[in-house]
């Protein structure tokens, strides 16, 4: 394929505060970390924090967030670049709550066999994760529920991977099989908990395709319309492998679902949907196909995965 064309940057800047966060995190995490020399000194083997080291924390962990966040982080800077800069200054560390952070932990301040750098590190991403809920918007109530549902679907992934001595096929974590057997799971042990006891799998599936980096690359939400522009798929965020399933299951689609997909989420600018049928009707159109071809895109990537584990597994057979 080409090389995919650049997002808008309000795209971008969404991408990194979603499916893109984790990429966020660590350059925040990386560049405060490099600026806290002075801040770990000032408080290694401190027993106490009063009010006055309070205050000295606060002014130091100020001058941290000018050097890591405050400054462009390069120049000139590439879209990319911008964006991450920009959803980092979004999401940009509260001072007042990590001095109550730094004044309760005893193992940034050096009091533990951890170091307090890596505690520190540690401390931050858990308070980055706060401030990017907050910025999104999410209450507390879905972040905890996205928080187990991740949970569900890591131990599903390493159940997988100790039942079959390999990784589930590409994809997987994103397809409905997936989600179904996120809901059984809870059916199973978690019907106690009430933020995820009733929970549907289209909701589920909602949850992944928001805030899953993996799902968002693959099939966006519904919940964006033709008079913005859809998120071009970027190749280098994908596993090669995962790469190859997509183009396989786009190719078995029919010729205008293909075409509607290589439009609004690979960059072909080729043909506009507005071109035979008039403005209105034309965008109406391009949107009924356009969900259609969603909807059978992730039915053959589940087929796929499912067609992938049988295959396998009648070769491990064949093998014993």
């Amino acid at each position: 394929m080409k090389p995919m064309p650049n997002i808008d940057h309000d795209r971008l800047v969404e991408l990194y505060l979603t499916g893109w966060w984790r990429k966020t995190r660590a350059a925040i995490v990386h560049r405060f970390l490099q600026c806290s020399d002075r801040l770990i000194e000032l408080i290694r083997g401190v027993d106490v924090v009063d009010e006055e080291l309070s205050r000295r924390i606060d002014t130091e962990i100020e001058h941290i967030i000018v050097q890591a966040i405050g400054q462009p982080w390069s120049t000139p800077m590439t879209a990319r670049q911008s964006a991450i800069w920009d959803a980092a200054r979004a999401a940009c560390p509260d001072r007042r709550i990590l001095v109550q952070i730094i004044a309760s932990d005893r193992a940034v301040r050096g009091l533990s066999t951890v170091p307090p750098k890596h505690a520190l590190g540690r401390l931050l991403k858990s308070h980055l994760d706060s401030c990017h809920w907050e910025v999104l918007g999410l209450t507390e109530h879905r972040a905890r529920v996205w928080s187990k549902l991740r949970r569900i679907s890591a131990d599903l992934l390493h159940e997988y991977q100790a039942q079959h001595g390999r990784d589930p096929p590409p994809g997987y974590r994103c397809s409905p099989h997936h989600f179904r057997d996120i809901r059984t799971r809870i059916l199973r042990d978690d019907l106690h908990d009430p933020r995820i006891a009733e929970i549907k799998v289209d909701t589920i599936e909602e949850y992944f395709g928001r805030l899953c980096e993996e799902c968002r690359q693959l099939v966006r939400l519904d919940e964006t319309s033709f008079d913005e522009e859809q998120p071009q798929i970027d190749e280098s965020d994908l596993h090669p492998r995962l790469i190859r399933m997509l183009k396989r299951c786009i190719d078995q689609l029919e010729e205008p679902l293909q075409r509607v997909i290589r439009i609004a989420y690979l960059g072909d600018k080729s043909w506009s949907p507005t071109q035979d049928t008039g403005s209105q009707a034309g965008d109406t159109e391009f949107e009924r196909l356009r969900h259609e071809a969603l909807r059978q895109l992730r039915r053959r990537l589940d087929t796929f995965r499912r067609d992938t584990d049988e295959e396998q597994a009648r070769n491990r057979k064949t093998l014993e």
